[in-house]
């Protein structure tokens, strides 16, 4: 919102039709509700009274993009419950999704009104010692019209893009002017970041984004001078290279972000992406290499199920046959093993973005030699889906992450004094808990009713992939013993023992009880719980396992299973995995498919026979029989309320949190733990 004298300029979307508000000296005038974006990712809804003649002009309802420029009016109400102020915005103009930000989830740099905030930025990382650059992009046919104002995607050919878990979209072909006009825009920005005191830019040409796809025959298709040869698919992006070098500070640097493969039958391989590299050396002062484009996207940003350093040798073979320097990124976790790419020559640079938001403190941990105090990205996926979803950014291991304004440690108001707070429960929230209110001042008490710290976490880390996982734990851990936390293994929290402390308050994370389904032959000899099976308390091989329950657990405990058995997955819902982000579950259901699960959906478990289990296909549909020597149940966790309701009677502060009260993800867990326990 742009104020100026009360002149107000606001940007959103109308989230109501537009009714009659009024009539005033015979001119009617009509109300919406116009939904403004924050940039927390929040939205407010502003009533705006807008003239018949504005709307008449330019007709817009509900689900709309639109700018307002107007005036803020108020009037306090009387009725109902004593008096409030009530503001609305009076239209003087309306326009059909003009000045809507593409992207609210992105920073921009094309204006010159966003210099100033960017200059505060800059000189935030130069008094670190550190350097920025910024990275410049267009999405192409990647912004959809719900990201782009309103607009048609555009590309370098009209080619549909039909990826797993979007919208199909239709762009536009790109003109000649749309190719000047966005070649300036990008020098422009690239001005404008060197206005602000960044040291860099670099030019996104990977992805699938814009450049990336005029680069790649998979997308460009394009006769003209800007599609064809390597050349001519290489002349948009060489055109901003220069047009920035032209004007740029001869200190100021810009690299280029590339593929090394991109991953989809008709796009770069590997050989030709070195010679795209070859050929744009010259314009450039570093490559940053990657790979994957959004219909390749499990390879671009790679959920848990890539192995560290996968993408090694399309680096490596970038570097072979170019002079400057070359950023990698490759999965990379562990600082030790950034080491070891850097020793064997794979890269110059090593990128690790996913990992400092997981731990912004990552390079000064492995500079202190406690790698052990580290927390490593799980690759579980959930930065990506939260931003993605237009949400702020969120972190499994950093609940932090993205709310630093209200979350950070310089927000926390330490009154703990010493006060003793019982931690029921030694998982990742329980944990998470119980370090927050360290930091806070109080003195934590865990108790844990097993031998080990992990809670759930540690089943998920038994699953192939997923050993990131315990390492969560042991840092956690590892924390725990660094702030001297008191913690009692195979201790329940009892009311009674609790007692004893005389806590101020009792956190609850002790997880759930497993779900056991109400159908004949559940208490059957071959019938498992996922416990048994990821802890190694029974093992199978030469099997027909049915695992009934297709959610993230499920799935993943059939990839466990499928190695040496014929494994089925039984699901009631239209679809498995519905809580997996899309990438991390196109990936898992490959590796299914690959290893001969067979996946039944709209399918419930009617009863565990000998050798069989009993199906009811839904809705209403007849029982089928089908072969299963072993049924592994994996139906999740619910709640224990009859505990919760003990200790509720038995102390007056009681906080729920993870799993205890609400069957999640890890990221939930650390989320509600971090934020219920905050404002103690």
């Amino acid at each position: 919102m742009d104020c100026n004298f009360n002149r107000v300029r606001l940007c959103g979307r109308i989230s109501s039709d537009p009714a009659l508000s009024h009539v005033n000296h015979g001119e009617t005038f009509y109300r919406f509700v116009l939904s403004v974006q924050r940039l927390s990712g929040q939205c407010d809804d502003l009533p705006v009274i807008v003239p018949r003649q504005l709307l008449r002009a330019c007709p817009l309802g509900r689900g709309d993009a639109a700018a307002v420029t107007g005036q803020l009016r108020s009037f306090n109400n009387r009725s109902g419950q004593g008096r409030r102020l009530i503001i609305s915005v009076f239209a003087q103009t309306l326009e059909r999704g003009s000045g809507v930000p593409c992207n609210r989830i992105q920073l921009g740099i094309w204006d010159a009104r966003q210099i100033a905030s960017f200059e505060r930025i800059c000189d935030a990382v130069h008094r670190h010692g550190a350097k920025i650059f910024v990275q410049l992009h267009h999405g192409g046919r990647e912004a959809p019209p719900a990201i782009n104002g309103g607009r048609q995607a555009m590309a370098p050919s009209v080619e549909l893009n039909s990826v797993i878990g979007r919208d199909t979209i239709l762009p536009r072909e790109m003109t000649i002017e749309d190719i000047d006009r966005l070649v300036g825009l990008f020098v422009q920005a690239a001005l404008n970041a060197q206005a602000a005191g960044a040291d860099g830019v670099e030019i996104h040409g990977a992805h699938g984004y814009l450049l990336q796809q005029f680069l790649s025959p998979y997308t460009n298709k394009r006769t003209d001078e800007y599609g064809g040869s390597m050349e001519n698919r290489c002349r948009f992006l060489v055109r901003i290279l220069q047009g920035i070098r032209e004007v740029v500070e001869p200190g100021f640097v810009v690299g280029a972000r590339i593929n090394g493969n991109d991953f989809v039958e008709g796009g770069n391989d590997q050989d030709a992406c070195v010679e795209i590299a070859k050929y744009l050396e010259p314009y450039v002062d570093y490559f940053n290499v990657s790979c994957g484009v959004y219909a390749s996207a499990a390879t671009m940003i790679e959920p848990c199920y890539s192995p560290e350093g996968w993408r090694s040798g399309f680096v490596k073979a970038i570097k072979s046959q170019v002079s400057v320097p070359i950023i990698a990124v490759n999965t990379v976790k562990h600082p030790q093993f950034a080491e070891q790419l850097l020793q064997e020559g794979v890269s110059d640079f090593v990128g690790m973005s996913r990992m400092h938001i997981a731990d912004p403190y990552l390079v000064q941990k492995a500079m202190a030699g406690r790698e052990d105090l580290i927390r490593k990205c799980l690759g579980c996926m959930n930065c990506n889906k939260s931003v993605v979803a237009g949400r702020t950014l969120h972190c499994a291991l950093n609940p932090v992450a993205g709310h630093e304004v209200t979350f950070g440690d310089d927000k926390l108001v330490k009154n703990g004094n010493g006060r003793k707070v019982a931690v029921v429960g030694g998982g990742p929230a329980g944990m998470q808990a119980a370090l927050l209110m360290k930091k806070r001042g109080f003195e934590p008490v865990i108790f844990e009713a097993s031998g080990t710290l992990g809670g759930s976490a540690i089943l998920a880390s038994k699953a192939p992939c997923k050993h990131m996982a315990q390492e969560f734990v042991d840092t956690q851990i590892a924390e725990m013993q660094e702030y001297g936390i008191e913690v009692h293994l195979n201790t329940p929290g009892t009311v009674a023992r609790i007692q004893t402390l005389e806590p101020y308050c009792v956190v609850v994370a002790c997880g759930g009880n497993q779900i056991i389904p109400g159908v004949p032959g559940a208490d059957r000899d071959n019938v498992y719980y996922i416990e048994d099976v990821l802890l190694g308390k029974v093992r199978f091989a030469g099997k027909k396992i049915a695992v009934i329950g297709g959610g993230h657990v499920g799935l993943e405990v059939a990839h466990y299973l499928c190695a040496d058995n014929q494994v089925t997955v039984v699901e009631m819902q239209k679809e498995v995995g519905t809580s997996i982000y899309r990438t991390a579950k196109y990936k898992l259901l490959s590796l299914l498919q690959e290893n001969g699960v067979e996946i039944l959906t709209q399918h419930a478990l009617a009863g565990v026979g000998e050798g069989t289990v009993a199906l009811k296909q839904l809705p209403g549909g007849e029982t089928v029989s089908v072969d299963a020597d072993i049924v592994v149940m994996a139906l999740g966790n619910r709640p224990d309320k009859a505990y919760e309701d003990k200790l509720a009677a038995a102390f007056d502060k009681v906080i729920v949190v993870g799993d205890a009260t609400k069957a999640g993800t890890m990221a939930d867990a650390t989320k509600a733990a971090y934020e219920k326990c905050f404002y103690i």
